[in-house]
């Protein structure tokens, strides 16, 4: 299982994702900090206010992000993440921050996970690497806010 989370890892690092600044020696080093998981099609992979705790990066599949509203049973989808993006990137770094939406596969889904605690030994124990992929993060993130304040404004 270790080489296939090296192989997957290798295989996410790309200009566009989170560990574009990390190195393959980097790479090499860290990958023992994280876990693949599946997620068969119509099953969650996690749901609204479960506990949080880690970060989940997409391999292959697609899930859909839905959010409760205001009417019991209503939810709203706010969007649909495949290969290559992530999703619950709040909990890596306040793991008691409970999870704002549910996750469902909306096809058999590959996930690697990085759990709270594996990430602050791995920057305990490789601190660059983890100011590296902490980088990374912000960079998609504010990617992502830029994006939602641009539909936000075209609606006006």
């Amino acid at each position: 299982m270790d080489d296939k989370i090296k192989q997957l890892l290798f295989k996410m690092n790309d200009k566009q994702g989170v560990f574009y600044l990390l190195s393959d020696q980097e790479l090499d080093l860290i990958h023992l900090y994280f876990e693949v998981a599946h997620c068969s099609a119509g099953t969650s992979l996690f749901t609204e206010g479960d506990p949080g705790g880690y970060i989940s990066f997409i391999l292959s599949g697609k899930l859909e992000v839905k959010k409760e509203t205001e009417f019991k049973g209503k939810q709203v989808v706010l969007g649909t993440l495949s290969s290559g993006s992530f999703i619950g990137e709040s909990s890596l770094v306040n793991e008691k921050e409970h999870r704002a939406a549910t996750a469902v596969a909306l096809e058999d889904t590959d996930v690697i996970i990085l759990r709270t605690d594996a990430f602050e030994s791995l920057i305990k124990e490789y601190p660059e690497a983890g100011i590296k992929i902490l980088k990374g993060l912000v960079k998609v993130i504010s990617i992502r806010l830029l994006k939602a304040v641009e539909k936000l404004t075209k609606s006006y």
